[in-house]
């Protein structure tokens, strides 16, 4: 008779049991159970670290296919649990199929054998208990997992794109070199008004890789990624509406269905777990709220992919509908949508410009900022490139060599005292002396080009005149953003106009 051998490894079993459970155990103990019972080995199929309930298993499927052409007679097993913990699976393919197809199934430690009718209820009861088992098994690490994910532990196999995992605690997320600079683009983007077709599309266009290209290029299977994936909208939109780019950890947005189904559902966010402050944020909250904000009053952008700043903020003061854009080439209208599908439910015909509507809102805001901010106050942080940040990092820097150099002036000092004194040989101190006059002329040449680049930088009244320039630029709010027209205006209500005359209600949200 044709034997063909099928072994199986969980990592629970490999956790718990260790080598006696090993695929290479399993097979010398079938191997030789085949060869003492007298039959021809057919072939050896195995899973390793696949669960019994798996209905997937490549070994297991290429068995069933085998088993279905008749290419053995017999199948070998340590434990009826390897071959299956599917009760399901007991009864279709152990008193179903392979009776069917002419195979015997043994499992060599439990005596299972279905030549042996009267055999067919402990077999039955054994697919239970194994079931069972893993129903507690189940529970049980759901519950060591939900445990860890309520203590700010970061539980999934491979870390959220942008980070990576701590190699001092695999449970803590670190910012990644590489990614991070990528998330606070897109965040900043999306600040400056941009969708996600237009965040992707720029992407793209630069050669940036997709989160499943980068996962590709570190040799991580991403499947029905294509060979090249590119960024998505959907993708950019995933990374801007997660929470935990603002560094509190959130977890269990999903649940499988049974543990018998790899189906998840979407849990509602009030059941999400999050736990704040756990690790850097790539962006500050601040800003990753009011991208929330942003996404809430979201609107269609059109071709371009840049959403006008007072997208879904203008209203009809008649009907309170939003005000929809009409208009061919550079000149835009606002219109009433309702009075255009229903003019018996509002009379509010007029179109207004909106190149005008949005100079109004600016000139507005240019006022506010005229009348409350002083430029002398503003608190400006000079840019990582900025003159202010070079001349701190020149002058760090020739502070740092001029302790050096003091260290070294009492090092020779300190020599000439013990060669007065006779502690030290003529031959040592000459050879450390020389060592430390190099060091010392080394450090002089280093403080001098240092000292030469610090006197190309512009002189700090200059800095200073700069930095003041440039907080009036923006007290003079240089154009209306996206980000600005949100984070200012509630609504703007707009009313028909009357005998030449339209009135514009802007609701601030100060």
């Amino acid at each position: 008779m044709k034997a063909a051998i099928y072994c199986r490894l969980s990592r629970e079993d490999r956790e718990k049991t260790g080598e006696s459970e090993s695929i290479r155990n399993q097979k010398a103990l079938l191997t030789q159970y085949a060869l003492d019972q007298g039959y021809e080995l057919a072939g050896i199929y195995w899973d390793e670290d696949y669960s019994g309930m798996d209905r997937d298993r490549p070994g297991f499927r290429a068995l069933i296919r085998a088993a279905q052409a008749h290419q053995f007679d017999l199948v070998l097993a340590k434990t009826q649990s390897r071959f299956t913990r599917d009760m399901e699976l007991v009864e279709k393919y152990l008193h179903g199929k392979f009776p069917e197809w002419g195979i015997r199934f043994i499992a060599v430690v439990d005596r299972v054998d279905t030549q042996d009718r009267a055999g067919k209820k402990s077999r039955q009861i054994n697919g239970l208990v194994n079931q069972w088992y893993l129903e507690d098994l189940s529970a049980s690490v759901r519950s060591v997992l939900d445990q860890k994910r309520r203590q700010g532990v970061y539980i999934a196999s491979f870390p959220l794109y942008g980070y990576r995992k701590d190699p001092a605690d695999k449970g803590r997320l670190i910012p990644d070199r590489e990614t991070a600079p990528v998330v606070r683009r897109i965040f900043a983007l999306a600040l400056g008004g941009a969708g996600a077709r237009k965040i992707a599309r720029v992407l793209n266009g630069e050669g940036i890789p997709s989160p499943a290209a980068r996962k590709a290029m570190e040799g991580i299977p991403c499947p029905g990624a294509g060979e090249r994936p590119l960024w998505s909208p959907a993708t950019v939109s995933r990374i801007l509406h997660n929470r935990t780019y603002a560094g509190d950890l959130v977890q269990g947005r999903h649940r499988k269905i049974s543990y018998r189904s790899k189906r998840t559902v979407n849990l509602p966010p009030d059941q999400w777990m999050v736990v704040e402050g756990t690790h850097q944020p790539l962006v500050p909250p601040r800003t990753f709220d009011r991208v929330q904000e942003l996404l809430r009053d979201r609107a269609r952008s059109g071709g371009s992919g840049q959403i006008h700043p007072l997208a879904r903020l203008a209203v009809c003061a008649g009907c309170g509908s939003i005000l929809e854009q009409t208009g061919t080439g550079g000149r835009r209208y606002l219109r009433c949508r309702v009075h255009q599908r229903a003019p018996d439910r509002c009379s509010n015909s007029t179109c207004t410009p909106l190149e005008s509507l949005e100079g109004l809102v600016l000139d507005r805001v240019r006022r506010y900022a005229a009348a409350w901010f002083d430029p002398e106050q503003i608190p400006f942080a000079p840019a990582e490139d900025s003159p202010a940040r070079q001349r701190q990092a020149l002058e760090g820097e020739i502070r740092g060599i001029d302790r050096e150099l003091a260290r070294r002036q009492k090092a020779l000092e300190a020599l000439w005292l013990d060669r007065g004194e006779g502690t030290l040989d003529r031959a040592t101190f000459e050879e450390l002396s020389r060592t430390f006059l190099l060091e010392k002329e080394g450090l002089t040449r280093q403080r001098q080009v240092l000292e030469e680049a610090l006197a190309r930088l512009p002189d700090p009244e200059t800095l200073a005149a700069d930095r003041k320039a440039r907080a009036e630029a923006l007290t003079r709010v240089p154009a209306l953003t996206r980000d600005l027209a949100v984070g200012l205006v509630e609504r703007i209500l707009v009313s028909p106009r009357k005998e030449g005359t339209q009135e514009i209600l802007l609701v601030w949200k100060f």
